[in-house]
Formats: structure tokens, C-alpha cells, sequence
């Protein structure tokens, strides 16, 4: 696609941007989700301290989809008032948050049990941090490419 940094994403208002931006809100839930599960199953986390977060999963549920849809309106905010490259680096500062989240909590449960107490705390959080970056990354890259796109399907 050969666009400005003016372009917008959401410019009209037909079933591309609405599929543009309901991959934005599924992205963003679906992580969401699956953060608050981690982190529930880690009471002593930091996002395990929530009451919302460390009571049932339909509340855990409701505030992934709340805060997804969020995210959702300030990215078509952002395409609204910026264009494209806001809504990129909106995006990708969330991204950043999750990936920081991700590789706490995977430090403390997976990693720790993968490869047990042979390996320093600041060791293992590196190395989850490392893997959960390159997640990031080729998460935002599958997302500027959904963005960016001309149109629906394959091809």
C-alpha cells in the first residue's frame, strides 16, 4: 500500500474500517484476557491485587472487553485528530505495557518452573522479557499489516 503518514485508517465509514477496527478490539481483548487469567492465577502479582482481577472470570471478562474497547475508541480518536502513525504508536505503547506484564508474570510462573532455581530471578525475568518482545514486535507488525490494509481476505 503506498500511503502518507496523513492516511486514515478508519476514513470511511464501511465494513474495511469496521473490520479494522474490531481486529484492533479482538487483539486487544483476547490479550487482555489472558493477562487477567495469568495474573489471577498469581495472586501475588501486581495485577493479582485487583479485586476485579482476582474474583471471578466473568468480572475479569467485562473489564478486558471495557478496557478493549477503549482502546478501540481512542485508536479511532487518534486516526480522527492524527492519522496512521498515531494510532501505530498508540497501539504500539499498549503493546509495550502487555509485553512487559507478559514477561513478569511468565518469570514467575512458566519460566520458573521450566528452568527452575538453577537460574537467578534477574536472569529469567531477562529472558522472558527478551521472548516476550519478539511477541510484541511480530504482534504489532500482524496489526500494522491488518491496518494497512486495502482490503477484506486473502489476496
Amino acid at each position: 500500500m503506498d500511503s502518507n503518514a496523513t492516511d486514515l485508517i478508519f476514513g470511511q465509514r464501511d465494513g474495511l474500517a469496521s473490520a479494522k477496527l474490531m481486529a484492533v478490539f479482538g487483539l486487544h481483548a483476547a490479550s487482555l484476557a489472558l493477562l487477567f487469567a495469568m495474573a489471577h492465577g498469581q495472586p501475588a502479582s501486581t495485577l493479582g491485587r485487583f479485586a476485579i482481577i482476582a474474583g471471578r472470570w466473568p468480572g475479569r471478562l467485562a473489564l478486558a472487553a471495557a478496557l478493549a474497547a477503549l482502546i478501540a475508541a481512542a485508536c479511532l480518536i487518534a486516526d480522527r485528530q492524527a492519522g496512521m502513525t498515531t494510532v501505530l504508536f498508540l497501539n504500539a505503547g499498549v503493546l509495550a505495557l502487555y509485553v512487559i506484564e507478559y514477561s513478569i508474570l511468565l518469570s514467575r510462573g512458566f519460566f520458573k518452573r521450566l528452568l527452575g532455581d538453577d537460574l537467578q530471578a534477574e536472569l529469567r525475568l531477562f529472558i522472558c522479557f527478551v521472548v516476550m518482545t519478539n511477541a510484541g514486535y511480530f504482534t504489532l507488525m500482524f496489526l500494522k499489516d491488518i491496518l494497512l490494509s486495502d482490503s477484506l481476505g486473502v489476496g
